[in-house]
């Protein structure tokens, strides 16, 4: 089953995320701001994408239940999951607008973008679905996996991050419907296409894991891009 091939192969870059300077930083409570600051202001620019690929969902999509689950998380990323991004400008202590007023589009949050809107385009729903997919499924493990650990006391200041993504609840809801979903749209693929979603799935898992990374080593584009 295709389902279980995903969540199997997703494996890897949910373990390395995990053991990558951004998420430690977090367990040793010892994560610069600067990165902080950083991931804030591209994924702003990232969660507004992905609202917009929601919105044009939405339209493609054609029963009543997936257009509700396509409005409902157009909901969810303008008025709960922003309060994620509003735990983390309180580490550093500074105001959220303040810290997004010049957000960025960094090279990475570009190319991960950039793939989802390809995958919008297909011929088959199946393919952006697996492309949006790992944003959800892997911050809910990431977050799952950190806090079983036992190494986040209750006064660690990312606990509300975490039990944001980790805790049972809304992510959980939205996982069921995601994976519903990417199994009745690869019902009739040949074996190629599976394994074209399947492709297409990693290479958002990869996106994932770069994201965080962009953050920690402060990624911008070059000076040759930047001074247009």
């Amino acid at each position: 089953m295709i389902v279980n091939e995903l969540k199997k192969r997703s494996e890897i870059f949910i373990e390395k995320i995990v053991e990558y300077d951004f998420i430690q930083g977090m367990i040793t409570e010892k994560l610069p701001a600067e990165a902080i600051c950083h991931y804030l202001k591209a994924d702003s620019v990232y969660l507004d994408k992905f609202a917009d690929i929601y919105a044009q969902l939405f339209a493609k999509i054609t029963d009543k239940a997936s257009k509700e689950f396509f409005l409902g998380q157009i909901d969810f990323i303008f008025k709960h999951e922003v309060g994620a991004h509003h735990f983390l400008a309180q580490v550093v202590g500074r105001d959220y607008e303040e810290i997004i007023a010049d957000r960025a589009w960094y090279p990475s949050a570009d190319h991960y973008i950039k793939h989802m809107y390809y995958q919008l385009n297909r011929d088959n729903l199946v393919y952006i679905l697996a492309a949006m997919l790992p944003c959800p499924w892997i911050y809910q493990q990431v977050a799952k996996r950190v806090l079983a650990s036992g190494k986040i006391s209750d006064d660690n200041p990312f606990k509300n991050w975490l039990d944001f993504y980790g805790q049972e609840g809304v992510v959980d809801a939205c996982l069921t419907v995601y994976f519903d979903l990417v199994a009745k749209y690869s019902e009739r693929l040949s074996a190629d296409e599976q394994k074209e979603v399947i492709r297409v799935f990693l290479e958002s898992c990869q996106h994932e894991r770069q994201f965080f990374q962009m953050a920690v080593e402060q990624e911008e584009w070059p000076e040759e891009v930047r001074n247009v």
